[in-house]
C-alpha cells in the first residue's frame, strides 16, 4: 500500500475570502495559524459569508512580510492586512449558533471594504482571550476552541475524493469550492470518513466529525458564479444521510506542531465509514 502524504495545505486568513496555498503550517489550539482568524461582519454582528454574497470572491489574498495582500480584481485597489493590525473596541458578533466577543479592525479596513461591497461591513479579529469553545464532545487534550471556521477548525479532504465527485458531477471543477485546509493523496476515496485519529510528525489530529455541506460549493471560486445547485445536486446522488450532505473530515487538534506539504499522514485509530 502506497503511503498517504500531504498534498496541500491552505489557509483562509479572512472567512469567505480566497484561499492562499502554504508549503508549511504552524498547528494551533484553534487549527491553522493564520486561518479564519478574520472575518467580516455585518453592522449588527452577524458575520458575512459567499452564502448571501457568493462576490466575496473578488477579494484574492496572497502572503506578504507581515501579513497578507487583500487585492480586489474588480476595482483594482489593494491593501495589506498585517497578521498583528491596529485594534479597535470589542464588539460582540454571531456566528451561525455562536455568540462571540471580537475586535474590529483598524486601518481603516470597515471601511475599505464598505466603500468596495457598497454595503456596512467591518473587519473583526478573534481575541485570544475570548476563544470560541467547541462543545465539549469534540474537544481534545489539546483543543477546546476553533476559528472563525463554520464548525471545527480544520477541515482534511483527500484527492481521490475530489476525483469521485469530478466523475458524478460529470465536468472538472475548482476544488477550493470545498474550502478543505488539508489535502491528502495515496488514499481511497473517502477513506478520510474513517479516521478517527491521525499523525503527522509529531501533530495528532482528532477526526472529529464529517462536515456536512451546503449551497456554499455550488460557487466558483474564480468567478463567484454560482452553478444554480449542480454540484450539492451531485454530491447529495451518492453522500446524503440524514437529509445532509456529508464531504470531508473535521479535525481537532490533539498536539499541536508544525506540518508541510509531503509529509506522510499516519491513521492511528479508524471509526465506521459514514455510508
Amino acid at each position: 500500500m502506497s503511503s498517504i502524504l500531504i498534498k496541500q495545505l491552505y489557509l483562509f486568513p479572512i472567512k469567505s475570502l480566497a484561499a492562499i496555498a502554504v508549503d508549511q503550517v504552524l498547528v494551533d489550539a484553534a487549527g491553522f495559524v493564520g486561518d479564519r482568524r478574520f472575518m467580516l461582519v455585518d453592522p449588527n454582528g452577524k458575520f458575512i459569508t459567499q452564502r448571501t454574497r457568493p462576490d466575496l470572491t473578488r477579494f484574492n489574498l496572497s502572503l506578504v512580510e507581515g501579513g497578507y495582500l487583500v487585492q480586489d480584481h474588480i476595482s483594482g485597489q489593494s491593501k495589506v492586512l498585517s497578521s498583528k493590525p491596529d485594534l479597535k473596541e470589542s464588539m460582540a458578533a454571531e456566528l451561525w449558533d455562536d455568540s462571540l466577543q471580537v475586535v474590529e479592525v483598524g486601518e481603516g479596513w470597515s471601511e475599505w471594504f464598505s466603500d468596495l461591497l457598497q454595503e456596512p461591513a467591518r473587519l473583526v479579529m478573534q481575541k485570544p482571550e475570548s476563544p470560541r469553545i467547541i462543545k465539549e464532545k469534540y474537544q481534545t487534550s489539546g483543543s477546546n476552541q476553533s476559528s472563525f471556521a463554520d464548525s471545527l477548525p480544520i477541515l482534511l479532504a483527500s484527492e481521490a475524493s475530489y476525483k469521485q465527485v469530478e466523475t458524478v458531477y460529470g465536468q472538472d471543477y475548482d476544488p477550493l469550492r470545498f474550502r478543505a485546509n488539508l489535502i491528502v493523496k495515496g488514499s481511497d476515496s473517502f477513506e478520510e470518513d474513517t479516521w478517527e485519529e491521525i499523525s503527522i510528525n509529531a501533530v495528532r489530529l482528532f477526526g472529529a466529525k464529517p462536515c456536512a455541506r451546503c449551497q456554499l460549493i455550488n460557487v466558483e471560486p474564480a468567478t463567484g458564479l454560482v452553478d444554480k445547485g449542480g454540484m450539492l445536486k451531485a454530491l447529495a446522488t451518492f453522500r446524503q444521510k440524514d437529509n445532509k450532505v456529508y464531504f470531508g473530515q473535521q479535525m481537532v487538534p490533539i498536539t499541536l506542531g508544525t506540518i508541510q506539504v509531503g509529509d506522510e499522514v499516519i491513521v492511528s485509530t479508524r471509526k465506521d465509514a459514514l455510508f
